[in-house]
């Protein structure tokens, strides 16, 4: 953010904090901002800037269903802070969403293919459905002692700062408590700063849907100490 004429700004430092109903909108804004070249967001909802409206409004649904199974997600912020002209400053500067008991069925969430006009409703479809058989592919040797990475997002106005590591760093130390493995699907984008903590990838998945050449890539990766 620009500092503000006549301001004087201190150096920021990030804080890791759980997340709550009041951060909806920021991780809704977080996820916009933050996913603008991310390949899965890319490929399922490459109308988004044409329907802004279907977009946010579909994202910040997904979000609430998160916060709303705390049995099940446990959803994090890391917020920038900062001193300016004397008065503490706290940003949203971005988010993870971890699934800490991966043997507990989830709600949702609800997809709104038939609504909302940002989607591909079939790239979406084939999307889900593979994500939707990972863990019996690649995670189900783990049962229920592993924790999985569902989502990280850093605002690009707070990247290459050690946000992405820190809200990844707190739940690797949490899992490493019990001897616990941690999980995750990573694009092209993230590959690096996980191999960077260790990760290990396992498999490369795809999805395509049935007559077209375009697909989409992820690696599946894991960390175990």
């Amino acid at each position: 953010m620009p500092e503000e004429a006549g301001s004087s700004e201190r150096p920021k430092t990030f804080v890791v904090r759980t997340a709550t109903m009041g951060d909806v909108d920021d991780m809704t804004r977080i996820h916009r901002e933050g996913f603008t070249e991310e390949p899965q967001v890319l490929y399922c909802y490459p109308l988004r800037d044409q329907y802004p409206e279907d977009y946010w409004h579909w994202t910040r649904k997904e979000y609430t269903i998160y916060l709303e199974q705390p049995q099940k997600f446990v959803v994090q912020v890391i917020e920038a802070v900062s001193t300016r002209d004397g008065k503490v400053v706290a940003e949203a500067a971005g988010l993870a969403v971890w699934n800490v008991a991966v043997l507990v069925k989830a709600e949702g969430p609800d997809l709104g293919l038939d609504k909302r006009r940002d989607a591909n409703k079939d790239h979406c479809i084939a999307f889900y459905d593979v994500a939707g058989r990972r863990f019996q592919t690649y995670f189900a040797a783990f049962a229920e002692k592993q924790v999985n990475l569902s989502a990280l997002v850093v605002h690009p106005d707070f990247r290459r700062r050690g946000a992405g590591t820190m809200l990844v760093d707190w739940r690797i130390k949490a899992a490493d408590a019990k001897g616990w493995p941690v999980t995750l699907c990573a694009s092209p984008m993230g590959q690096l700063l996980y191999q960077h903590l260790g990760f290990k990838q396992i498999a490369t998945e795809v999805v395509r849907v049935e007559g077209e050449d375009e697909t989409l890539t992820s690696a599946v990766m894991v960390l175990r100490k």
